[in-house]
C-alpha cells in the first residue's frame, strides 16, 4: 500500500491489515458490502488482495462481481498467485469480517494455514467450524483476530451499513447483536442516526477519515 501507514490510536497498522481495510473502504464506495480481504505471507507482504463486489456490475472474470458468490476472501484467493503446493499452509488470509461457510470452505479448499478477522460475524461466521466439524478440524487451520481497535470499527462499520440500507431490525443479524455487542450497537445507532458515516461516503473521503469516525467513543445511552 502507497503512502504512510494508517495509524490507529497509539500503533501503525501492518501492511496486511491496511490493505484490507483498503479494500473493504473501496467496496463501501462502490455500493458493496465494507468487508476487505488480503493474502500475506509469513514475512507479512501482501500477496492477494479483494473486496466484496455484491453491489457491482455482474462480473466473472477473474473476480466475481454482482453475484452472491463475490465475497472478498474469494476475490483475494482468485487473484493468489500460483506458489509451491508447501507455500500455501504459511500464508494468512486476513478479512475485515469473520467469513461465512463458503469463505471458510474457500480458504480450506486453497490450502491457507491461517487467517484473520476483525469482526465478530455472530450470524453468518462460520470460524468454529474449525474444531465442531470433522474435515476443517483436521486441517490445523490457525485462527487469530485484529488488534481491538480494528475489532470495534469494523464492527461498527457492519451494523452502520446494515442500518444505513434499511435491514429490517428484527432481522436475526440485529437480533443477536445486539444481545451481545449492545455498546457497539448504540455506537453503531448513533452513526446511522446522524448520517456521519454516509457523509463520508458521499464526499469519497479517506479511509483515515473513516477509521477515525469508527473508533470514535461509544456514545451514552439516555437514562
Amino acid at each position: 500500500m502507497s503512502g504512510p501507514p494508517l495509524q490507529a490510536t497509539s500503533y501503525a497498522l501492518e501492511a496486511a491489515w491496511q490493505a484490507a481495510l483498503a479494500e473493504a473502504w473501496e467496496a463501501y464506495l462502490q455500493g458493496s458490502y465494507p468487508i476487505g480481504a488480503c493474502v500475506a505471507d509469513a514475512e507479512g507482504n501482501v500477496l492477494a488482495r479483494g473486496r466484496n463486489r455484491l453491489g457491482e456490475e455482474r462480473r466473472v472474470d477473474g473476480i466475481i462481481s454482482g453475484h452472491r458468490l463475490g465475497h472478498a476472501e474469494v476475490n483475494a484467493l482468485l487473484t493468489l498467485p500460483d506458489l509451491p503446493k508447501d507455500d500455501y499452509n504459511n500464508l494468512t488470509l486476513y478479512s475485515t469480517v469473520e467469513p461465512c461457510p463458503m469463505c471458510l470452505g474457500a480458504i480450506l479448499m486453497a490450502q491457507i494455514g491461517h487467517f484473520a478477522y476483525a469482526a465478530a460475524d455472530l450470524w453468518a461466521g462460520h470460524s468454529e467450524a474449525l474444531t465442531k466439524t470433522f474435515y476443517p478440524s483436521q486441517r490445523g487451520v490457525k485462527v487469530s483476530r485484529s488488534p481491538a481497535e480494528l475489532v470495534r470499527a469494523c464492527t461498527v462499520w457492519q451494523f452502520t451499513f446494515h442500518l444505513d440500507r434499511g435491514l429490517p431490525l428484527d432481522h436475526g443479524f440485529f437480533q443477536i447483536h445486539r444481545q451481545h455487542e449492545p455498546e457497539l450497537y448504540a455506537a453503531a445507532e448513533h452513526l446511522h442516526a446522524t448520517g456521519a458515516l454516509l457523509a463520508l461516503k458521499e464526499r469519497r473521503a479517506s479511509l483515515a477519515e473513516a477509521l477515525e469516525l469508527l473508533m470514535g467513543p461509544t456514545p451514552t445511552r439516555p437514562a
